[in-house]
């Protein structure tokens, strides 16, 4: 299944933070192959790996924190920026 599918680096904004994480993608051409098609979907939420949040309600001088999962209300998202 690997050659089906790619991990697409994202940068995501919502209200109180920002983060990137990686989203598993079909390869393009298949269906659903863009993370533009995966955003537009039915589902009401989107799962990203290997997160780096940054928490903007803490100030700038907090660390980031990570996480191995982050399952996100797509309704939360205000953009998003792929990164690669």
């Amino acid at each position: 299944m690997e050659g089906l599918q790619h991990t697409a680096r994202l940068r995501v904004r919502a209200e109180n933070f920002w983060c990137e994480g990686d989203m598993v993608v079909p390869r393009p051409g298949a269906y659903k192959g863009r993370v533009h098609d995966i955003l537009n979907g039915n589902e009401q939420f989107i799962a990203l790996t290997g997160v780096v949040l940054h928490n903007d309600t803490y100030g700038e001088d907090d660390d980031p924190v990570t996480h191995d999962v982050l399952i996100m209300r797509k309704g939360a998202i205000e953009f998003v920026v792929p990164l690669d």
